[in-house]
C-alpha cells in the first residue's frame, strides 16, 4: 500500500522508497548530539531550529531535544511525534549528494502573548514541517560546503 503522504512533496520525496524511522536513523548518544551542536551549524524557521553535522553513513539520523517550556509531557510528545514523522517521510530527501547528516532539531516555545492557560498550538501542520525540515537541511547543507571550500583554500595557501 503507498502511504498518502508519499506524493505531497513531489520535488523532494523519493518514489517508491522504503519508509522507515529504525534505531540506525536516531542519535542515541549524549556524545553523538553534543557533536551536531558544537559543530555549530545551527538553522532556524519559525519555532524549529536544527543543528547539523555531516556524517559518512549515507543516510541521516535524528535526535530530538524538546524542552520542558515547550509545554507538558502531552505537548512535548507529540512535537516530537510530529518532526520524527517529516523526518520519516522526507529521510530520502535529507541526504545531498549521497551525504547525510546528524540532525538534532529543536523546538523554541511558542510565543502566546495573551497569558491564558490554554494549551498552545501544535508546531506547525505535517506537510509545512516536511518542507522546512528540508529546507532547513539543504541551508545547512550549503553551509557545510562553503566551510570547506574555505578550509580547501586556506590549506592550500598554507602550502608552499
Amino acid at each position: 500500500m503507498v502511504s498518502p503522504c508519499r506524493g505531497l512533496l513531489s520535488s523532494t520525496s523519493v518514489p517508491e522508497a522504503p519508509l522507515h524511522f529504525r534505531q540506525r536513523h536516531r542519535l542515541a548518544h549524549a556524545r553523538e548530539f553534543a557533536a551536531a551542536f558544537n559543530a555549530k551549524v545551527r538553522k532556524s524557521r519559525g519555532p524549529l531550529l536544527v543543528f547539523t553535522l555531516p556524517n559518512d553513513l549515507g543516510h541521516s539520523r535524528l535526535g530530538l531535544s524538546v524542552g520542558t517550556r515547550v509545554g507538558n509531557a502531552v505537548a512535548r510528545n507529540r512535537v516530537k511525534r510530529l518532526i520524527r514523522e517529516a523526518f520519516r517521510l522526507e529521510q530520502h530527501a535529507l541526504v545531498i549528494d549521497g551525504r547525510g547528516y546528524d540532525i538534532v532539531a529543536t523546538v523554541r516555545p511558542a510565543a502566546r502573548g495573551d497569558g491564558s492557560a490554554r494549551p498552545r498550538q501544535p508546531l506547525m501542520p505535517l506537510a509545512s514541517l516536511r518542507r522546512v525540515l528540508v529546507d532547513l537541511v539543504r541551508e545547512a547543507d550549503t553551509e557545510w560546503r562553503r566551510r570547506e571550500r574555505r578550509d580547501a583554500a586556506a590549506g592550500s595557501e598554507a602550502q608552499p
